[in-house]
């Protein structure tokens, strides 16, 4: 994957507060392209104030898109996201688990052990690198603050 890629932030939800924990979550959403190429469709989805203790999830939908695409030339990789004293930590999980990945948009919901040590792992992780440097709607993920 190119290293020229830049992030499009498209839409952003505010989830409400949750019955059994009493915390408020967020979601957000956009495109990432590069060389005017979609490359994947992202939505981060975490608990506010509380990325330290509870993480995020990053997932992506990557592949073919636009006039003449299908479905089934998308995948869903799914990413649990951590902020450790050391920094961002980012590690793949079964995409299946997660709600994105029953869109119409997706051919296929990959699992950890499809991702891993493939060509594709190496795609996500620069296209989650790049939304977590662009998406300033994120920025609490990265321990920094909106101003």
């Amino acid at each position: 994957m190119t290293s020229n890629i830049v992030v499009e932030p498209t839409g952003s939800k505010e989830l409400g507060t949750c019955s059994c924990c009493g915390r408020a979550s967020r979601r957000v959403w956009g495109q990432a392209h590069s060389d005017g190429k979609t490359l994947a469709a992202y939505f981060v989805h975490w608990t506010v104030g509380h990325v330290p203790d509870q993480g995020a999830n990053i997932d992506v939908i990557i592949g073919n898109w636009g006039e003449g695409t299908a479905p089934d030339e998308r995948k869903a990789v799914a990413l649990a996201y951590r902020l450790l004293d050391s920094g961002p930590s980012m590690m793949v999980i079964d995409a299946d688990t997660r709600p994105f990945s029953s869109s119409e948009l997706v051919g296929q919901a990959l699992y950890r052990d499809d991702v891993i040590g493939s060509p594709i792992a190496q795609d996500v992780f620069a296209l989650a690198d790049a939304i977590l440097q662009q998406d300033d709607r994120i920025a609490e993920l990265l321990g920094r603050q909106l101003n």
